[in-house]
């Protein structure tokens, strides 16, 4: 371990709330984000179904659960990152 990786492991560090105006700010900017982000996410639904519809009409509904596959692993990549994140910075 180097000398500066020691200072970083074993320096004094506290959390320190916010002003609430600041605070405040953070939660309208999170709150948007994740309706934003929930929006998106029914929207993109939404299509893979339409589009669940219109392949099953031509016998093609295979490429539709590869979509489907990829749209379930992002919302659960997603969703996790609010549980994960907390671990790697250490809350």
């Amino acid at each position: 371990m180097t000398a500066l990786t020691a200072l970083a492991l074993y320096a004094p560090t506290e959390a320190k709330p916010l002003p609430p105006g600041v605070q405040d700010g953070l939660d309208t900017i999170r709150a948007w984000a994740m309706g934003i982000g929930g929006g998106l996410a029914v929207i993109a639904l939404l299509i893979l179904f339409i589009g669940l519809f219109f392949s099953n009409q031509h016998g093609q509904g295979h490429q539709f659960m590869q979509k489907a596959g990829w749209w379930l692993t992002g919302a659960m990549g997603l969703g996790l990152a609010g549980v994960i994140a907390p671990i790697f910075i250490g809350m």
